[in-house]
């Protein structure tokens, strides 16, 4: 039986304008950092944007191609950093961790979508927000109560065809 909270998770780009508390914030960190590491290194650090002024900046300071509205609009923007001097997958790492923020979101009823940062943007991120050189960005992930409801998955998604026993 599938998780019900991997069978809710969609992309959700639009939101209310209801605000998230520190203690659901703290929660849905809490995940990321129960989240497995290359060698146990535990490097993740989380920038969290709560002020309109911070999301607008973000916004301003990313490629002019590949903004997106919801990075100021959604009620908190969520920036998970992984310290490059001490994690040797750092981009694994993030991810595994950015899958639990999913996950948690999604059992919370709140809603994300991973928004991805260019590798031309990382300097400006950088520089807005003072991130030291040594931590990776991957993606910023705006976060908020979804202003509708998603279709959750169902099995006429999975295929099938797509496994191979033993052999290709």
């Amino acid at each position: 039986m599938i998780n019900s909270a991997i069978l809710k998770r969609r992309s959700v780009r639009e939101f209310t304008n209801q605000k998230i508390s520190k203690d659901q914030i703290l929660e849905i960190i809490k995940a990321a950092q129960f989240s497995p590491t290359a060698m146990n290194n535990r490097a993740w650090e989380f920038l969290v944007l709560e002020d309109q002024a911070d999301k607008d900046k973000l916004f301003d300071v990313m490629d002019v191609h590949s903004r997106q509205e919801q990075v100021k609009i959604a009620p908190i923007v969520l920036i998970p950093l992984m310290n490059t001097d001490k994690s040797i997958l750092p981009v694994q790492d993030l991810s595994i961790a950015i899958e639990n923020i999913f996950i948690q979101i999604t059992e919370m009823g709140l809603g994300s979508f991973w928004k991805n940062v260019l590798p031309s943007e990382t300097d400006n991120i950088r520089l807005a927000f003072n991130i030291p050189d040594n931590y990776r960005i991957l993606s910023v992930l705006p976060i908020g109560y979804p202003a509708r409801e998603t279709k959750d998955h169902s099995d006429t998604e999975f295929d099938a065809t797509k496994i191979h026993w033993n052999k290709w």
